[in-house]
């Protein structure tokens, strides 16, 4: 992150100050990390240490320091920098009391999706029985040279069961129809869903990655029979704190959930 006009989100840009106050804050908090915005491919680190550098330029980087595991440097490469998924409230939301815990929780991104895109997935959850009250919807920004198309959708175990997966595809299908391309974006570029489920400290993340409806569809539709064995499962053994979620990936000739491989 840096202090540069971002193309893709209309040319807004972070003061040098708030970037300060961001790492500031944000040092000794956890972080997840993922390599190229790819929640298939968590990055485990520890001694997470973020600053603020002024380039010669005038512009003002974000910068970090951090001890990454060892089975995971193949994934980071010879990389020019690192860039951050931030969710942030809709407009009509930015008074509102901030609500980490709600158990259903949508974002997209904002160059690719665009706020009425967002209200519209939220009026059909709420239309097919979720509590408004239990639903946050946020823009998501990537802050990165050319933003993917991603969605991202966090949701409680039981909510899921409750609901059923159809009702996801019903939100997320509108998502699709009214997906737009922002400076700089590639109009075939796949559409990538994220869904986290979750259940108290347990996740489970599955990811299709299509800019096909209907493989979409048949892989959100398959979401009831993931949430039910996710949740009949033992809970592990607990892992050391930053230990990634188990992820799947949808592999549509074989139409199951598969570990990525």
């Amino acid at each position: 992150m840096t202090s540069e006009p971002i193309e893709a989100y209309g040319g807004m840009r972070f003061p040098a100050s708030v970037l300060r106050s961001f790492a500031d804050q944000a040092n000794g908090e956890a972080f997840p990390w993922h390599a190229d915005h790819d929640l298939t491919k968590p990055v485990r680190i520890r001694d997470f240490v973020i600053f603020t550098h002024d380039r010669s330029d005038g512009v003002t980087e974000l910068r970090f320091r951090a001890e990454m595991h060892p089975d995971d440097v193949h994934l980071m490469g010879t990389r020019p920098g690192m860039s951050a998924t931030v969710m942030s409230p809709l407009p009509r939301d930015e008074n509102l009391p901030e609500r980490p815990d709600a158990p259903f929780r949508l974002s997209a991104d904002h160059a690719w999706f665009d706020d009425e895109a967002l209200i519209a997935a939220e009026e059909k959850i709420i239309s097919l029985g979720v509590p408004g009250s239990h639903l946050l919807v946020q823009r998501a920004y990537q802050f990165a040279w050319a933003p993917d198309p991603q969605i991202f959708m966090e949701i409680s175990g039981n909510v899921l069961l409750s609901v059923g997966a159809s009702a996801l595809w019903d939100a997320i299908k509108l998502l699709f129809r009214r997906r737009r391309t922002p400076p700089g974006g590639v109009a075939t570029k796949a559409t990538t869903i994220n869904f986290d489920i979750t259940d108290g400290q347990r996740s489970l993340r599955a990811v299709v990655k299509t800019n096909d409806p209907e493989v979409a569809r048949r892989a959100i539709e398959s979401l009831d029979s993931v949430a039910s064995e996710f949740a009949k499962a033992v809970p592990p053994v607990e892992e050391a704190a930053g230990s990634p979620a188990e992820t799947l990936t949808w592999d549509d000739p074989s139409r199951r959930w598969t570990p990525p491989g």
